[in-house]
């Protein structure tokens, strides 16, 4: 629910109804999970052609980048683990409504919401989300003279989030050798 509500506010902070297409995905998550999988992957394609190219240096960029990644993690979230109708992700869920009167505490209330969603569902784990977040933000910070294209900005986010992915996966990684040709 939280994903959902996120998504439709998202729609509505950035003025971009491509964030409505997520409506679909639930409902086709009620009968199916992989049926939704495949949608979430059309409406993701969808939403990064319908997103401007801005830097996040910008307030625009920064805003768009916040609202858009939150939002699309929230809900894949959901479209991965099921919708939840309990009283904590109703009031999650009512917080962010009442926040999005304000972009600033509505991308703060989005940035807690999700870190709220990753304790409950990844325990411990979430420490990697808080490390990656912060880390992307100081690095940003940091190189912001030589990082100037959003592409650059784009997959220094991506590259910090795949190390920290892999930190946090490190232990359920089993390494296993097999060969071109496996003999019966």
């Amino acid at each position: 629910m939280i994903g959902l509500v996120s998504s439709i506010l998202a729609a509505v902070v950035l003025g971009n109804p491509a964030f409505l297409l997520v409506i679909p995905v639930y409902l086709i998550r009620i009968k199916s999970r992989n049926g939704a999988l495949v949608a979430f992957y059309a409406y993701a394609i969808i939403l990064t052609t319908t997103l401007p190219s801005a830097s996040v240096y910008e307030a625009a960029g920064l805003k768009a980048a916040v609202v858009a990644g939150i939002s699309v993690f929230l809900s894949l979230d959901e479209t991965l683990r099921g919708i939840r109708f309990d009283r904590d992700t109703m009031i999650v869920s009512g917080i962010l409504v009442a926040a999005a009167l304000n972009d600033y505490t509505f991308m703060t209330a989005l940035a807690a919401a999700a870190f709220y969603t990753a304790h409950q569902n990844f325990g411990r784990v979430s420490a990697y989300l808080a490390g990656w977040a912060g880390g992307s933000a100081l690095l940003l910070y940091l190189a912001r003279e030589r990082l100037a294209d959003p592409a650059a900005q784009a997959l220094v986010v991506i590259g910090l989030g795949l190390i920290f992915l892999l930190f946090a996966e490190r232990r359920d990684v089993e390494f296993l050798e097999a060969g071109l040709r496996e003999e019966e």
